[in-house]
């Protein structure tokens, strides 16, 4: 598997888009050094970038990357007509949907641990000291597993059309269009932990987790009436990443029974 995760990686590394997509990375945290910036205190300045960094660049950029260079691992061997070959190593095609889901997940890690890096050498810079700022740098790696999970089901998606990149872009550019606005919904960020959608959907599952290392003193008024308002749904660790875990073992199962019965 280590190999096989190591030649989808090789892959990404020869793609122009993963160098873009890269780029992304640092995009939000600079809108906020250039445009957004209003801190008055060092604690404001780090919880200041450090949330555009969780609520935009996770959400409006992360996300839609994720489900596009999936599509872009997954359609190119079958446009190139390669992916019978690979099966003749013989290595399954479960394990290349795994691998190349793990890539994808690599991806993540690496995409939101950028982010929060450039966001600390902004706040040196700015001349802010780094107050509370590897709790939420943490933070943002966490983050990273739950927008891969989220991810899955429109990656999952994707497979069953089994379509050109232009479908994979529109249905990825809604998907992550209704994640977003569900994220921004009182409704569901203030519904106790279980089965219903503000503890299942990746947008109010992650931010019920995420709000809880804010300060209260350090926000604006709207966001702190926002706080206290969602505080009793806060989800803890355990709780957050449970439901992580098993939407993510669910939804690779189903990438992996898909993709195998698939024609190469």
């Amino acid at each position: 598997m280590l190999n096989l995760i190591y030649c989808e990686f090789a892959k990404l590394q020869r793609k122009p888009l993963t160098f873009v997509a890269a780029f992304l990375s640092i995009l939000m945290p600079l809108v906020y050094m250039l445009l957004l910036s209003n801190a008055q205190t060092s604690e404001q300045a780090v919880e200041g970038i450090m949330s555009c960094l969780f609520q935009l660049s996770a959400y409006l950029l992360l996300m839609p990357i994720e489900v596009v260079l999936a599509s872009n691992l997954f359609f190119e061997e079958q446009d190139n007509g390669t992916l019978k070959n690979l099966l003749t190593v013989p290595v399954s095609k479960p394990r290349l949907a795994i691998g190349k889901m793990l890539v994808i997940l690599i991806f993540s890690i690496m995409f939101m641990a950028a982010g929060g890096l450039l966001s600390m050498v902004i706040l040196l810079f700015q001349g802010w000291r780094l107050a509370g700022f590897w709790p939420l740098f943490f933070v943002g790696l966490g983050e990273s597993l739950m927008m891969w999970a989220g991810a899955l089901p429109c990656i999952l998606l994707v497979i069953v059309l089994n379509k050109s990149y232009i479908i994979s872009v529109i249905i990825t550019f809604f998907y992550t269009l209704v994640n977003y606005l569900l994220s921004t919904n009182d409704s569901l960020l203030t519904q106790p932990f279980g089965l219903n959608p503000g503890t299942l959907l990746p947008g109010p599952l992650s931010l019920r987790w995420i709000f809880q290392f804010y300060n209260v003193g350090n926000s604006n008024a709207e966001m702190a009436a926002l706080l206290e308002k969602i505080s009793p749904y806060f989800l803890n660790v355990t709780q957050a990443f449970s439901i992580t875990a098993i939407e993510a073992v669910v939804f690779l199962t189903l990438i992996a029974v898909v993709y195998k019965r698939q024609k190469a």
